[in-house]
């Protein structure tokens, strides 16, 4: 072809990619993925499992205690257990998280990476997550307060006001931030199971919440029956503690003595991650017994 006709079909071809993108990159089809079904987030979390990363060096630490935090609460301090003597990697945890906080599937190319958007990621057959650090690196480097912490132990995000810095993540030890690149929904790569979470925009940082939307409503529907009583907690699992078949993940409070959380580890070894087992956090291993 001439030049005139070479020109004419380059310019057609990269409208056609700016109207309609993929999932799977430049060379991928046009709308590929515009019909997401469970089954594709499914084959990601089994592609997850067979690039499963190398395993932590794990430390004991201490059972946590009372946030040191200016403003923290003397009566709630959430986080989980996970028993590494009970977890056989099946990864039902990280289904459950995707559905429950509608987290988008990864690019092709970053899927073959092992490169997912999934806030629980297996290493050397434990589940990770944010390990919600009393004393979080990724919180001191935020320059909007994206990145903030609960008086109730929780590392939050505030989405509104994440400006894609980038700080959090380049500062996390262990780096469970993850950063969108692309926007979800226009990208096709986002499916909404969860109506009560928002799917997330381009240009913003996610991570483990701790299923922050199901304190909230059992805080809720707790204090509009019992307004004089304190809110504990109980009852209360995340997506992954109540998917997992071998009660390996355990919520709980970490203040309470009467939370399951407090009871399944008070006689248990318990482990860090070396690179953050200073840094107070308040997502545990256990294994063995004292």
């Amino acid at each position: 072809m001439d030049r005139r006709e070479f020109l004419k079909l380059f310019s057609v071809t990269v409208a056609g990619f700016a109207l309609f993108g993929c999932r799977d990159g430049l060379f991928g089809t046009p709308g590929k993925r515009a019909h997401l079904k469970l089954a594709d987030f499914e084959d990601e979390v089994r592609l997850a499992l067979s690039k499963m990363k190398p395993g932590m060096e794990l430390v004991r630490v201490p059972m946590p205690a009372a946030l040191k935090t200016p403003g923290a609460s003397s009566e709630n301090r959430f986080g989980m257990a996970i028993d590494l003597d009970a977890c056989d990697a099946c990864g039902k945890c990280v289904l459950a998280c995707i559905q429950e906080n509608n987290i988008p599937l990864s690019g092709t190319q970053q899927a073959a990476r092992g490169q997912f958007m999934h806030w629980i990621e297996l290493f050397g057959g434990a589940p990770a997550m944010c390990f919600h650090c009393g004393d979080a690196p990724c919180e001191k480097v935020c320059p909007t307060g994206a990145a903030n912490h609960t008086p109730d132990g929780v590392s939050a995000m505030m989405y509104k006001r994440c400006t894609g810095s980038r700080f959090c993540g380049a500062n996390c030890p262990v780096g469970a931030r993850k950063f969108n690149f692309e926007d979800p929904v226009a990208s096709g790569r986002s499916l909404k199971f969860n109506a009560n979470v928002p799917v997330r925009e381009k240009g913003v940082m996610e991570k483990c919440s701790l299923c922050l939307q199901r304190m909230q409503d059992s805080r809720q529907g707790f204090k509009a029956l019992h307004p004089l009583e304190s809110w504990r907690g109980r009852g209360v699992k995340t997506a992954c503690a109540a998917a997992c078949p071998k009660n390996a993940i355990i919520f709980g409070n970490w203040l309470d003595d009467s939370s399951p959380l407090v009871k399944a580890a008070k006689d248990r070894v318990l482990y860090a991650p070396k690179a953050i087992a200073s840094l107070d956090p308040s997502i545990v291993y256990m294994r063995g017994h004292r």
